[in-house]
C-alpha cells in the first residue's frame, strides 16, 4: 500500500523550509528491495551551506555552480529547492519568484523528465497552480508530464567525454588528428629548445597570463573580420571566476606567451573559456595542439567531461566534441493555465521559433555551397563585426 505524503514546514525569520517526502508503492510480498525514498524540500531566500559541492558534482556546469553566481552574477532573492533519493541529493535547482512567473537560474544541466515533474509538483502546491516555471538552456530527457509545455532551442555546445588517461584519449583520436598532432607538437619542440608548457590554477593564475590570452583572443578575432566581446567588464569577470575555479594553461617561446587555454573546472567537467594562439607559429598548429593540451590537462586532473563551448569549429569534432543541444523549456499546470499565461508564451513562441529560424539560416550561409551562399557568409563577417563594435553579443 502506498504511504501518503508527509509534508513538513517550518519558520525561521525570513527563511521557509518545506520539506515533502514520500515512499513509493511497495508490495509487501515482493522479495525486491524496496525503492529509495524520495523526499524534497524548499528553502526560500537561501541556499544551503551544501548546495556548492552538490551542484558542482550533480551538473558540472558553470552557469549551475555558486563560483559563477558569486563572481559573475548574485544570489538575491534566490530560493533553493533539494530532491533526494535516500540519503543522496539527487537534484538542486535555484530559482526566483516574480509574481506568478518562477525562473530556475542554474542552467546547461542535463535533467531527467521526472526529477523536473518533482519540482514542479511541489511548485506548484507552494505558490499555487496558475504559476509557470522555466528553465534555460538545459536538456531534459522527456515530456515533463503531465503538465503542458513548452520547449524551444536556445544554445549548444561540443562535449567530449574523457578516459582515465591521456594515452587512451590520444589513442581515441581520428588516425589523422593523432599524426597531426604528433608530428606539430615533435615539429613544435626541436624548433624551439626553449618551449614551455605551464598550468597555473586558481590564485597561482597570473592576472599577466590571463589578459595576455584575452589579448591574443582579440587579435585572431580581428584577423577574421570580427571583434572580440571581452571587454574591461568581462576581463574583470574573467579574473574574478579564474580565481574561483579557474586554470591557465600556456605555451611559451623564448619566454613570451605563443597560446594559451583559459579553462574552468566545475565537479568533473572542464569547461573551455578563452582560447589564442599567435599567428606566427599557424604552420605548427599551435592553436589546436593547444587545445588538445589543455584537455589531456583537464584528464590529468580527473575531469570526465571537457566541454569546447559553442561555435562550429572542425577542431572541436577533431578533439571528439559531441554536438549537444540545450533548450528553453516554460511549462504550465495545463493547457488551460498557459492559456491564463497567453501574452508570455506568445513571446516565448516568438523567440523561439525567430532562434531557430536565425539558426538554420546561419547553418545553411556556413555550410552553403555555390557563390550565393560565399557573398552571404562576406555579408554575415561584416554584420557580425559591426554587431560586436557596438558591444552587442552574438547569441550562440
Amino acid at each position: 500500500m502506498q504511504a501518503q505524503p508527509e509534508t513538513h514546514m517550518t519558520l525561521h525569520h525570513d527563511k521557509m523550509n518545506v520539506e515533502i517526502s514520500s515512499k513509493p508503492a511497495q508490495d509487501c510480498s515482493a522479495s525486491h528491495p524496496p525503492l529509495p525514498r524520495h523526499e524534497s524540500s524548499l528553502t526560500e531566500n537561501g541556499v544551503p551551506s551544501f548546495a556548492e559541492v552538490e551542484l558542482d558534482r550533480l551538473y558540472g556546469s558553470l552557469y549551475s555552480s555558486l563560483s559563477h553566481f558569486r563572481t559573475c552574477d548574485n544570489l538575491d532573492g534566490v530560493n533553493t529547492y533539494v530532491a533526494r533519493e535516500g540519503s543522496r541529493v539527487s537534484a538542486i535547482f535555484l530559482y526566483r519568484v516574480a509574481g506568478k512567473s518562477i525562473q530556475v537560474i542554474n542552467e546547461g544541466m542535463r535533467l531527467s523528465a521526472e526529477d523536473v515533474s518533482r519540482f514542479c509538483d511541489a511548485l506548484f502546491a507552494r505558490y499555487g497552480r496558475n504559476v509557470n516555471v522555466s528553465f534555460h538552456a538545459v536538456q531534459i530527457d522527456g515530456p515533463v508530464l503531465p503538465f503542458t509545455q513548452q520547449r524551444f532551442f536556445c544554445t549548444e555546445d561540443f562535449v567530449a567525454t574523457l578516459p582515465d588517461s591521456a594515452d587512451a584519449y590520444l589513442a581515441s583520436l581520428g588516425s589523422a588528428t593523432r599524426k597531426n598532432i604528433k608530428r606539430h607538437k615533435n615539429r613544435l619542440e626541436r624548433a624551439f629548445p626553449d618551449l614551455q608548457y605551464r598550468l597555473d590554477a586558481k590564485e597561482a593564475a597570473k592576472e599577466e597570463d590571463v589578459r595576455d590570452v584575452i589579448a591574443l583572443n582579440r587579435i585572431r578575432m580581428a584577423q577574421k573580420s570580427q571583434a572580440s566581446f571581452i571587454d574591461e567588464d568581462e576581463t574583470q569577470r574573467i579574473l574574478r571566476i579564474v580565481r574561483a575555479c579557474g586554470k591557465v594553461f600556456s605555451v611559451r617561446i623564448d619566454g613570451r606567451l605563443a597560446a594559451g587555454a583559459i579553462v574552468l573546472q566545475i565537479g568533473d567537467s572542464v569547461i573551455s573559456k578563452v582560447n589564442a594562439h599567435d599567428a606566427r607559429y599557424d604552420d605548427y598548429r599551435l592553436g589546436m595542439l593547444c587545445c588538445y593540451l589543455a584537455v589531456c590537462a583537464a584528464i590529468e586532473s580527473g575531469a570526465k567531461r571537457f566541454h569546447f563551448g559553442h561555435g562550429r569549429y572542425e577542431y572541436k569534432t577533431a578533439l571528439l566534441g559531441k554536438h549537444e543541444y540545450y533548450d528553453h523549456v516554460a511549462i504550465y499546470r495545463s493547457r488551460l493555465h498557459m492559456l491564463l499565461h497567453a501574452r508570455q508564451a506568445t513571446r516565448i513562441a516568438y523567440d523561439g521559433y525567430r532562434f531557430e529560424a536565425s539558426r538554420w539560416l546561419l547553418d545553411r550561409i556556413d555550410t552553403g555551397d555555390g557563390q550565393g551562399w560565399a557573398l552571404l557568409r562576406q555579408a554575415l563577417a561584416v554584420w557580425r563585426s559591426r554587431k560586436h563594435r557596438h558591444g552587442s553579443r552574438l547569441t550562440a
